[in-house]
């Protein structure tokens, strides 16, 4: 069954830089087939009205977030060391509780 969601999302601190909002925590996932297409991920669940960066710690997987349709998607690593490939299409498994630490940048919340 590929994952539909997070198990949970942990904020360790949120800070002001100008009129800038800062968020970093972490996201855990269950040990899981990583869907194509992504999991969705808006700026209201980190705490933001307004998503201007977001930046992932790479794990089992290399995690990219899509601005445009508020998704956060994995991708593998090419086999030769050359492109990607993206997880979900591969059926890719993620470690069980896999944590993945963030840092957000974006307005409101």
């Amino acid at each position: 069954m590929a994952i539909t969601a997070y198990s949970s999302i942990v904020v360790t601190f949120r800070t002001v830089f100008g009129n800038k909002r800062i968020v970093a925590g972490y996201i855990t996932f269950a040990n899981d087939t990583w869907p194509s297409g992504g999991v969705d991920l808006t700026p209201a669940n980190l705490g933001l009205d307004v998503l201007e960066y977001i930046q992932f710690d790479s794990r089992s997987i290399q995690y990219v977030y899509d601005y445009t349709s508020a998704k956060l998607d994995g991708f593998l690593c090419n086999t030769a060391g050359v492109g990607t490939a993206q997880a979900g299409a591969n059926g890719a498994t993620i470690a069980a509780s896999e944590k993945v630490h963030f840092l957000a940048i974006g307005y409101g919340g």
